[in-house]
């Protein structure tokens, strides 16, 4: 099995290859003057099965990438193929809102299917109740909640879980009974894609306590902004947050949340200055 680290995720890519003992390499990716991608693979990868790793941020190169790499190793004759997308991207478009609208979700999964396996951390299901009603090859779902838990347990001691929104509850619930603390919700109201409300629905006392926000995914931000200015105002101890996949897309949102909180955790799903907790051994694991 060759691990073959795309434009995306070399560093996880690199990790995933020496803890499985595997031969690594990393695809050849450049952009020609008008933009489009080029792409070479720099092994043989004839009869053999292999792994490309691909985490889906910034989200339309990395998937016209990926695209191009499965079927041209197709073409190269490789006899497996697996894509590991550490955060997938388009899956939160999963119903038609508006006439007119693509349903990004299932027009992804039906380009994705192309590869024998498609393995994934923590994708926003939402309204889907699994991958297959995205994806047509097999697919496997991993979850990073043992990691966030075992991160939580040997650096805090009982902080007081928090769900940004009734969607993230049972989530944050099931992360306090694991390391034995209490967990509260809020109740989102999403006004525009970039803009959400947020109201106290299940309070907790927090005054004097660490709390720690948990999220899937940080996106702009707004939510988890709105949640800070929530809970500033009971005058908690410190406030951290703690996400999967760290987009961070709104600059102006981010500069804000780290001068109001004591610190911003999240995986190496998308590599960033605050990935602290490692989803490689769980990827490697799932390889093996």
């Amino acid at each position: 099995m060759i691990i073959i680290g795309c434009s995306k995720s070399k560093k996880l890519a690199k990790t995933i290859a020496k803890s499985l003992h595997s031969p690594y390499s990393e695809l050849t990716v450049r952009n020609f003057p008008d933009g489009e991608l080029y792409i070479k693979f720099e092994v043989e990868i004839k009869d053999k099965d292999i792994v490309l790793v691909q985490t889906f941020n910034p989200a339309n190169e990395a998937i016209i990438e990926v695209i191009l790499a499965g079927y041209t190793a197709k073409e190269l004759g490789a006899k497996k193929i697996t894509l590991v997308i550490p955060y997938l991207a388009y899956i939160r478009q999963d119903k038609r809102f508006n006439p007119g609208e693509a349903v990004s979700s299932k027009i992804i999964g039906n380009l994705l299917s192309i590869f024998d396996k498609v393995i994934t951390i923590d994708p926003h299901l939402h309204r889907f109740k699994s991958l297959k009603e995205v994806f047509h090859t097999q697919t496997t779902k991993l979850t990073s909640n043992k990691l966030i838990e075992n991160f939580i347990s040997k650096n805090f001691k009982k902080p007081i879980i928090i769900g940004p929104d009734e969607e993230s509850y049972q989530w944050a619930k099931e992360i306090a009974i694991a390391v034995k603390t209490d967990a509260a919700i809020l109740k989102k109201k999403r006004l525009s894609p970039r803009n959400v409300k947020i109201t106290v629905k299940s309070p907790v006392e927090i005054k004097g306590k660490d709390v720690i926000i948990i999220d899937d995914i940080i996106s702009t931000g707004k939510t988890i902004l709105e949640t800070i200015k929530i809970l500033k105002n009971q005058k908690p101890k410190n406030i951290y947050i703690i996400g999967i996949h760290g987009i961070f897309a709104d600059k102006n949102t981010y500069n804000k949340i780290k001068k109001l909180t004591k610190s911003i955790i999240t995986t190496n799903t998308i590599e960033n200055i605050h990935s602290k907790i490692d989803v490689s051994a769980l990827i490697s694991n799932t390889l093996r």
